[in-house]
């Protein structure tokens, strides 16, 4: 973050101050500091009112760098706690609270993402995954969904295990890393439909600000001549972990068949992948520079999928056959 720790634990405390100042008794604030995608760490605050077992995480990170930049401390209190009490959806909590984790409930819920190995290397020792080229398939439960977002938890060695469990005369609910694969990639499928848009279609409708169409890529390409050189964007319905459409069954045949060739698979972010129709217009490596320079420039650190292109070919060979870690 280029400052001090102090200085961040300065404003921390001062926040803090601030934020029980307006709450008023019965309320408690706690620092932490959470791990996300591709290790990046993030600071934030915890506000919990007694007696209640569940509390919002609202990150800091933002905030504390627009106070580097001058901004008044008693306006981020403010926001803090618009932001606090947009949060903190009772039902929700309540929800995380008494979830039920046992295999038999969570098994429709299991589903899958696309993540990069390499910076994800610490958090892929506690959980069950698959390798493919620089990515790894890791497994979440779907805890909720709704117009707010999604919610979810990391599915773990220990969640395996128990899923796995065949002691006291249970019946498992799977025994192989296969096995969960294949439960999630349904899951996900029927949870998470794929959505295929021309990027010129997506940006358009950025500006207009409503919902580009999706387009019907199962049938054929009228015009392949025109789609070659053309950007489309692969993600699913809601936006949100989109790039693990790639792994839906049948899809990279269906979208060959509408591009009428192979494609690259450019790694946009963990949410969206870019698709282009392989034409002489562009080789790997200037696709690779291009991504590179994306990601260093455009993409969050923790949306950062890979740095590389990939081919169709390439990637549908991985897929038939990925190795298990």
């Amino acid at each position: 973050m280029n400052i001090t720790e102090q200085s961040y634990n300065d404003f921390f405390f001062d926040l803090s101050r601030g934020l029980l100042r307006e709450l008023g008794s019965g309320y408690e604030t706690r620092a932490i500091t959470n791990t996300k995608n591709n290790g990046i760490l993030r600071n934030g605050i915890l506000i919990r009112r007694e007696n209640e077992a569940t509390a919002p995480a609202i990150y800091l990170d933002e905030y504390y760098r627009d106070f580097r930049t001058g901004k008044c401390l008693s306006d981020i209190i403010r926001q803090v706690l618009y932001t606090y009490h947009g949060s903190a959806d009772e039902s929700k909590q309540q929800f995380f609270q008494d979830i039920d984790f046992s295999p038999e409930a969570m098994r429709d819920k299991v589903v899958l993402r696309i993540v990069n190995y390499e910076r994800n290397a610490a958090l892929l020792h506690t959980m069950p995954h698959i390798r493919i080229f620089d990515l790894a398939i890791v497994f979440h439960f779907m805890v909720y969904q709704d117009e707010d977002g999604i919610g979810t938890v990391k599915f773990t060695k220990e969640h395996f295990g128990a899923f796995s469990d065949s002691s006291d005369k249970k019946t498992p609910i799977l025994t192989t890393i296969d096995e969960l694969y294949r439960l999630a990639l349904e899951n996900t499928q029927r949870l998470f439909p794929v959505k295929l848009s021309a990027l010129d279609d997506v940006l358009e409708a950025l500006l207009a600000q409503k919902g580009a169409p999706p387009i019907p890529f199962s049938t054929s390409c009228s015009d392949a001549d025109a789609a070659r050189g053309k950007l489309f964007v692969l993600s699913n319905m809601c936006g949100i972990n989109g790039s693990a459409c790639i792994l839906y069954p049948g899809i990279l045949t269906q979208l060959t068949n509408y591009f009428q060739s192979d494609f690259y698979i450019l790694p946009s972010s963990i949410h969206e992948l870019l698709l282009l129709p392989i034409s002489d217009a562009f080789q790997p490596e200037e696709l690779n520079d291009m991504i590179r320079e994306i990601n260093l420039t455009q993409v969050p650190a923790e949306e950062v999928l890979s740095d590389r292109a990939y081919h169709s070919k390439d990637f549908q060979q991985m897929l038939r056959s990925p190795g298990v870690v």
